[in-house]
């Protein structure tokens, strides 16, 4: 039989393994539970995020004359107070105007938020683009309206995933039965989808991707995606912030 010291070791132990395991991972979570963020992207989305849930934000009274974080093209330019009336106005700490050139985007959070730039580039190798096109059905002779990749380090772990946007929404010159635009990521020769969306050609129906941001919104050293989508003739654009969670990407929340 064990004597009574190798159970109160074994006791010992078992304590310290649950203290090390909380310390790792029960305060981290309780950290988080107290984040609040606001994040504005451009015209088209102003997201919430307090107790744990993602919202999305139609009236902007309580935000006017707050001071955020804001960036233009994925650059931070500074601290601005954001104001809305028809739009999205910004000035500086003497109240005066300030002109932005190119797309913002904008956040206020009680932790730390980051935001990188990218640059996307022309695709060099399609084998990729074709088994994706291939798993959906797609012809791989079809034609395209945008084809490009992004190389971002999207997990931290010094290494650059490739991330492609491959649509044939809007033609022009040519009638496609089928309007698609697909964006995926691939990481060690292996596809994972972030966006599809396959439909039957109806004129300008579908529309365009383009990533928007690669943002950290929970301080974990890991990036989510703010993915915008473009509709013909539309004047919101359909924005979509993900992440990626048991090697899938699943959407936070979309405007």
């Amino acid at each position: 039989m064990r004597s009574k010291k190798t159970y109160v070791f074994l006791i010992l132990i078992i304590v310290i393994f649950f203290i090390i395991m909380f310390l790792l991972f029960g305060l981290d979570g309780l950290r988080k539970e107290k984040y609040s963020t606001t994040i504005v992207v451009g015209e088209n989305a102003t997201w919430g995020f307090k107790n744990k849930k993602w919202t999305n934000i139609s009236t902007y009274e309580d935000l006017n004359w707050e001071k955020f974080h804001v960036y233009t093209n994925n650059v931070e330019i500074g601290n601005y107070y954001l104001w809305h009336n028809d739009k999205w106005y910004v000035f500086n700490d003497k109240k005066e105007a300030v002109i932005l050139d190119g797309e913002m985007i904008a956040y206020k959070a009680n932790h730390n938020i980051s935001i990188k730039e990218f640059n996307q580039q022309s695709i060099d190798d399609y084998t990729y683009v074709y088994q994706e096109l291939d798993n959906k059905g797609i012809s791989t002779t079809s034609k395209y309206t945008a084809d490009y990749k992004v190389l971002f380090d999207f997990d931290s772990d010094g290494v650059e995933e490739e991330f492609y946007v491959i649509t044939n929404a809007f033609p022009t010159g040519f009638n496609p039965d089928k309007i698609f635009s697909l964006v995926f990521m691939v990481k060690d020769d292996k596809i994972y989808p972030i966006y599809e969306d396959v439909l039957k050609n109806k004129s300008f129906n579908g529309c365009k991707p383009y990533f928007n941001s690669f943002i950290d919104v929970d301080d974990d050293n890991k990036y989510e995606i703010i993915l915008s989508c473009a509709e013909y003739s539309v004047s919101k654009t359909k924005v979509m912030l993900y992440t990626m969670e048991n090697q899938e990407f699943k959407t936070l929340i979309s405007n």
